[in-house]
């Protein structure tokens, strides 16, 4: 969950790479700014074969027609919040010398601790009982520079590919579970950072002009979040919007 003091920085770093983005298109020949250009808002859902629960996207685009076919294309989107299940805690034949299991621990580390009886200790160290710290979730949001190049279906509909660079940053949260031996279980958020990386972004999708100058837009595209920080993660992004030509 991002922290409300990392929120001003996402705001400022998406508003420069946005007006860098606008200051380029003004040093375009004029041979690609005759072809015009388009902007374009498109909504969808998040899926992920490698997390267990997903957010929307939402993404905004934005760029130069290079030529009747191919366009560089800016985009800002954010994918949501996406997250892991927490690990299920297994009390099977617990003890003071077998303490608690955890399920489905693998995106983080368990250690398990034996009661200790001595009545001088704290009440909570007279059970057994495990730890488990891992990867809780994560919102990212990026920066997209694409290219994208269209082949013409019909009058009105068109087929496109495009393939880029996604600049992306997330905040994410580290999960503290402890489950004792009376079968009592707490949990924590112990640690919120930010990481960023750029990965590749590559789809496809189709636009149906309704109007001159408006386009319908559906795409699919699939790209990755690689940091040292956490296991990579690859997306799904399916999304349905407008986008207008001027």
């Amino acid at each position: 969950m991002a922290s409300s003091s990392c929120k001003p920085l996402h705001g400022r770093m998406l508003a420069s790479l946005a007006l860098s983005s606008l200051f380029g298109l003004s040093l375009l020949s004029p041979a690609a700014q005759a072809e015009g250009g388009f902007v374009g808002l498109q909504g969808g859902i998040t899926d992920s074969q490698d997390m267990d629960s997903f957010g929307n996207t939402i993404k905004l685009t934005f760029g130069p027609n290079i030529t009747d076919r191919l366009a560089l294309e800016f985009g800002i989107m954010d994918i949501g919040e996406a997250s892991y299940d927490d690990p299920k805690a297994d009390f099977t034949d617990v003890d003071d010398d077998t303490p608690p299991k955890f399920r489905n621990a693998k995106h983080g580390t368990v250690v398990r601790t034996n009661a200790i009886t001595d009545a001088t200790d704290p009440a909570n160290n007279r059970q057994s009982f495990a730890t488990y710290t891992g990867f809780a979730n994560a919102r990212p949001q990026s920066f997209l520079i694409t290219f994208r190049y269209r082949f013409s279906l019909t009058d009105d509909i068109d087929f496109f590919l495009k393939t880029g660079a996604n600049l992306w940053f997330a905040d994410y949260d580290t999960v503290e579970i402890k489950a004792f031996q009376d079968k009592t279980i707490s949990r924590r958020i112990v640690n919120s950072k930010q990481t960023s990386a750029i990965d590749q972004i590559s789809g496809g999708g189709f636009l149906w002009r309704a109007l001159p100058d408006l386009a319908i837009r559906a795409e699919l595209e699939t790209t990755a979040l690689d940091s040292k920080e956490f296991n990579r993660v690859r997306f799904q992004l399916i999304t349905l919007g407008a986008q207008y030509e001027f």
